[in-house]
């Protein structure tokens, strides 16, 4: 299966000694580039055809990978749905996306048998006393019925991972080519019963804040 990372993130919510100057995907955990988190557990689950849709500095990720995986350069911002419509193009069947700043221990060899029933899916958690993340509504099927917003007070819930398998006819009624896969994409799927969910019960860190950052490195 294609997986699809999306590394083009400038990592604004990051302090400037940690990412102002580099992709969010190069930042070191443990001596190691986020990128390179991601490509070991991938590859530890037989997953390396591997494309990086790029932005920001992506010069500086084209060195670091120096030919071992493909890659595009979205010709400018595309948020995140246009940067996977993008980076997707050419795909006929189903494939993976994955959020560049998540580093896990996800069962990706489970995730992947899901494509084979020909709908679209989205990694969940159950995270308790959340306030970071917007929290996501499932029916008994375990299909996502609703997004909601990230509550003003500690709630259990589930959210996000930020893996995703998708169709390759999942963006065919979105014509334009900057758009959000949160807020375009994910939404009108569910409206459609047309996004399942698949949970995740172990470890997952977004790196998208110092101070995720800062917990990550302990």
């Amino acid at each position: 299966m294609k997986v699809i990372i999306l590394a083009g993130g400038r990592g604004n919510r990051l302090a400037q000694k940690s990412a102002r100057d580099i992709p969010k995907v190069l930042v070191e955990i443990a001596g190691k580039p986020i990128l390179q988190h991601q490509i070991d557990h991938l590859e530890s689950h037989r997953l390396s055809d591997i494309r990086y849709a790029l932005g920001f500095r992506a010069q500086q990720i084209i060195d670091y990978l120096k030919g071992r995986y493909e890659y595009v350069v979205e010709p400018e911002p595309l948020g995140t749905g246009g940067a996977i419509k993008f980076a997707s193009a050419d795909l006929a069947e189903p494939f993976m996306i994955l959020n560049g700043d998540v580093i896990s221990d996800f069962n990706f060899t489970e995730f992947v048998k899901q494509a084979k029933t020909g709908k679209n899916y989205l990694a969940i958690a159950h995270h308790k006393q959340n306030t970071d993340f917007g929290l996501i509504e499932i029916d008994e099927c375990d299909k996502i019925i609703k997004f909601l917003e990230k509550p003003s007070q500690p709630t259990d819930g589930y959210v996000s991972v930020g893996f995703y398998i998708l169709q390759p006819d999942a963006f065919d009624s979105i014509g334009q080519k900057i758009f959000s896969i949160e807020y375009d994409i994910f939404p009108k799927l569910a409206a459609d019963g047309k996004l399942h969910s698949f949970e995740h019960a172990g470890f997952w860190t977004d790196l998208g804040t110092e101070e995720r950052l800062i917990s990550a490195q302990i």
